[in-house]
């Protein structure tokens, strides 16, 4: 019969650490004090000797035993994340009475498994059901899961989950259905999965449980972290050995694979372990975002449960800094590559990609850092411009393929554009004047002026793989031109009404159609000039409208050299990109 309890699972485990001292003192002053009695022989002075002090050390050791199963359980008998007194009622009134009726349980499944292993029957495997029914209510019990277990051990664990299958999901032959996995969840494997949660979660279970990840199939691994929240460990060993397993490794390579959408739906689940695999794992994470494997799952909603998972790993907030950051190098590695199915690809475009949507809905805060990777390879001389690590090993191109593969989704590349634009308002580039008498302002704007520049170069670079029509290319390609004209305009120069304000951001709108008609009249064959002409054109467009923008606002004019070096700082920043997004897609 169990009992209600309550406890404070952060007072508990100090509690437990605190006896944990007071055994480490105990014994290391047992042997002295042993040796002591033992030397003075019948002149101790003393009337038990140590035996007080043995009794004090196994009175921790058993409190310490005893609370910690209290709060293993409890804290599996009310999933919460809350702080402070937790209540529940534990299925057991101690770990002891939990252990024997593990055992009792495990050879009554024992049993009824054999039996109809002899008669193979509805019959027979009812009776296996009704066993392994006694788990409900008492699988949260860590106690209670890890002598079961251990009683039937891996293989029969397997077993069951097998059997079940072949009689309940007979044509899910690569991974339960959402329906099959909803049935298991209700039935004996939902029981056995969240036993083995408790047990291994709780560290109670042999290596020979560990060695299941590496072994079982994956129908049954993928089954066994979908049906209960496993440990995130367990988690990550089951993706590394699923995902390092040969492709269509299985007997039914044709079949919808429902293996990785299950795996995708326990990582959605459980966010920091993907952020940890991601972080970590690379090359098996790499497996999951292939565009081949997204395409040849044959289960649609695989990539839209991908999505989700990889937003709870990446989105701002999410985990730990390092390892947030590092997981997303994985996603840009993996889906930039040079060898990236992504862009170019014989697999067509991911034109409506719930992927691409999520990624650039959650890029924002990293992207100073692709900024930076983009600057300081157009200016290596400018070494504050470098971004720390791990982002300093990131290459640009790689980062450019990576925005490209996203643009293919109109919904995302519209994402990813005004996020650019809210991260060069945050540059404030308009506070340092570029020819400003003191040297602190002229490098301020350099370094601002230049991952403005650099972010429209990354976007320009990413373009020529996106799939857009001449009018929505030329439409894209005017806006990032445009970008570090468009936000030195806004702030540098005053407005001191709303009328001045509109008045300029309708000049700014003027000028971005003028630049769409150049680009499309390019693109139409309208026009004999090369992409380096209209490139040209399109850089000195933008020196002219900065410098008559400047005066009419009654800023200092720029004189000849100013504006020299304005078109050459203009080029350096964007002008090799926009020939090259030119160039290429125009033919």
């Amino acid at each position: 019969m169990g009992e209600f309890v309550g406890i404070d699972p952060l007072g508990a485990d100090k509690l437990i650490r605190q006896m944990e001292a007071g055994k480490d003192v105990l014994g290391r002053a047992r042997p002295g004090l042993e040796a002591a009695i033992a030397e003075a022989g019948e002149d101790w002075a003393g009337h038990e000797g140590v035996t007080p002090m043995h009794r004090t050390w196994a009175f921790f050791h058993e409190s310490q035993q005893d609370l910690k199963w209290r709060v293993d359980t409890l804290k599996r008998v009310v999933p919460t994340q809350q702080k402070g007194m937790l209540t529940g009622t534990l299925p057991f009134s101690s770990e002891a009475d939990a252990v024997q009726a593990a055992k009792r349980d495990a050879t009554a499944i024992t049993e009824a498994l054999k039996h109809h292993d002899q008669y193979l029957s509805g019959q027979s495997w009812s009776e296996v059901e009704k066993a392994l029914a006694a788990l409900k209510g008492r699988a949260d019990d860590p106690a209670y899961a890890a002598t079961l277990l251990t009683a039937l051990g891996p293989e029969v664990l397997e077993k069951l989950f097998r059997d079940w299958m072949n009689t309940q999901a007979k044509g899910d032959r690569r991974g339960l259905t959402p329906d099959a996995l909803k049935r298991a969840a209700d039935a004996s494997p939902g029981l056995l999965a969240r036993a083995f949660a408790s047990a291994e979660g709780s560290g109670r279970l042999g290596n020979e449980w560990q060695k299941m990840a590496e072994t079982a199939p994956s129908d049954i691994l993928t089954a066994l972290v979908g049906l209960a929240p496993q440990s995130g460990t367990f988690l990550n060993k089951v993706a590394t050995s699923l995902l390092n397993r040969p492709p269509n490794s299985d007997a039914f390579p044709t079949d919808p694979n429902w293996n990785l959408y299950n795996l995708a739906k326990a990582y959605e689940a459980n966010p920091e372990a993907f952020q940890r695999l991601l972080a970590e794992h690379p090359k098996e994470a790499g497996v999951l975002l292939d565009a081949y494997t997204i395409r040849s799952t044959g289960v649609p909603a695989y990539e839209e449960m991908l999505a989700k998972a990889l937003h709870g790993a990446l989105k701002p907030g999410s985990g730990t800094d390092d390892a947030r950051d590092r997981a997303w190098l994985t996603v840009i590695n993996s889906i930039g590559s040079e060898n990236s199915l992504w862009v170019g690809g014989s697999l067509g475009t991911f034109a409506n990609s719930p992927i691409s949507r999520m990624l650039a809905q959650d890029i924002k805060p990293i992207l100073d850092k692709l900024a930076r990777g983009q600057a300081v390879r157009n200016s290596p001389e400018v070494p504050y411009l470098k971004p720390g690590p791990p982002w300093d090993k990131l290459d640009a191109t790689v980062s450019a393929r990576f925005m490209g593969a996203l643009m293919q989704d109109p919904a995302a590349a519209d994402t990813l554009m005004k996020a650019a634009k809210e991260y060069t308002k945050e540059l404030d580039m308009g506070r340092f004047h570029p020819f400003a008498p003191d040297s602190y302002s002229r490098e301020a704007h350099v370094n601002l002026a230049e991952r403005t520049g650099a972010m429209a170069n990354l976007l320009l670079s990413g373009s020529t793989y996106a799939e857009w029509s001449d009018d929505e290319y030329a439409e894209q390609i005017a806006g990032y031109v445009l970008m570090p004209v468009d936000y030195f305009n806004n702030k540098y120069l005053p407005i001191e009404s709303a009328l001045v304000s509109t008045g300029k951001d309708k000049a700014l709108d003027d000028f971005k159609d003028v630049m769409k008609d150049m680009i499309t009249d390019y693109l139409d064959k309208k026009t004999p000039e090369t992409a380096d002409a209209v490139a040209n054109k399109l850089v000195e467009q933008q020196v002219a409208f900065l410098a008559e923008s400047l005066k009419a606002h009654g800023q200092p004019p720029l004189g000849a050299a100013d504006r020299a070096m304005m078109r050459e700082a203009i080029k350096g920043r964007l002008l090799s990109a926009l020939t090259e997004a030119l160039r290429i897609r125009g033919g």
